[in-house]
């Protein structure tokens, strides 16, 4: 017979600058992502399957409204029910977890005291812990992260291996910025990147430029009317009297 997945309740947590999504196996955290986020899905997937669990969402969840699901692999999407059972109550790594995170939020905390679990290759791993290395206030480049995770040569790599961090805030992805100072890619979207990064600066705001795409500019070529000129006929040569 085949093995029963492990169910796992997905919590919410309201930071001031979006929701987060948090989850926790067998008292370790193992989910802390936005729940905005154009990867949950893709999140979510991959962790059912390396950690053999299948993802209750709550309801309200923008996962539920999703016109296939069929393709998310391994997430429960909760019927509605008439009588709604009791809200369970979360666990106690849960419960440390939000509270951790509103000490973060209100500038009373630095660190992180929570046991977590991380599922992802080795390469991935080794660019995880290395981000727990990046000290609070502080930023690295996608390329020191990559050669501080021992892999100098990788730095796109680097760089996925940041966007695919399920446990955003806790794991900080968010101190690794552009080369040039800018804010490129974040789950949760770089108007909350900014928003951890000034909050973790002494400075009230940080002077990062954001990433965008130009649009692109129609060359417009200017026509100059042509001047007409009118030719007029030539006189004819006044006949000679005889």
């Amino acid at each position: 017979m085949p093995e029963v997945m492990v169910k796992v309740k997905i919590y919410e947590y309201d930071s001031p600058c979006g929701k987060l999504y948090l989850a926790a196996k067998k008292g370790n955290i193992c989910l802390c992502d936005w729940a905005l986020s154009k990867n949950l899905a893709d999140t979510l997937s991959r962790l059912s399957k390396a950690l053999d669990v299948e993802f209750i969402l709550p309801e309200d969840s923008a996962l539920n409204q999703a016109a296939d699901t069929s393709q998310i692999n391994a997430i429960s999407l909760e019927p509605a029910k008439a009588k709604k059972p009791r809200p369970e109550k979360p666990s106690k790594v849960i419960v440390s977890a939000k509270k951790q995170l509103g000490q973060y939020f209100s500038g009373r905390r630095k660190t992180f005291n929570i046991p977590y679990q991380m599922a992802g290759t080795p390469f991935q791993q080794a660019v995880w812990k290395s981000l727990m290395d990046i000290p609070y206030g502080k930023s690295v480049s996608y390329a020191e992260i990559a050669a501080m995770a021992g892999y100098p040569k990788a730095v796109r790599a680097a760089a996925n291996a940041c966007g695919d961090n399920a446990i955003t805030v806790i794991i900080p992805c968010h101190r690794v910025i552009g080369s040039d100072d800018g804010l490129t890619g974040y789950g949760g979207g770089l108007g909350a990147k900014r928003y951890l990064l000034d909050l973790e600066s002494p400075q009230q705001r940080l002077p990062f430029k954001t990433v965008t795409k130009k649009p692109a500019v129609k060359k417009t070529v200017k026509k100059t009317a042509k001047k007409t000129v009118k030719k007029t006929p030539a006189k004819k040569p006044a006949a000679k009297k005889q």
